[in-house]
């Protein structure tokens, strides 16, 4: 089962992403994705 998930940027939080992930993974997803507010390559970290 997968739920839907937001990735909000670690820097300024904006929610810029939106993705699924499997449910069974109890550890927050944490990818390195590009922020159109910061301008730049940030960590965004998963939120609901």
């Amino acid at each position: 089962m997968t739920i839907k998930i937001a990735l909000k940027c670690s820097v300024c939080g904006h929610k810029n992403y939106y993705t699924e992930k499997n449910n069974t993974k109890k550890t927050k997803l944490s990818l390195r994705k590009y922020c159109p507010n910061c301008n730049k390559h940030t960590e965004h970290v998963e939120t609901k």
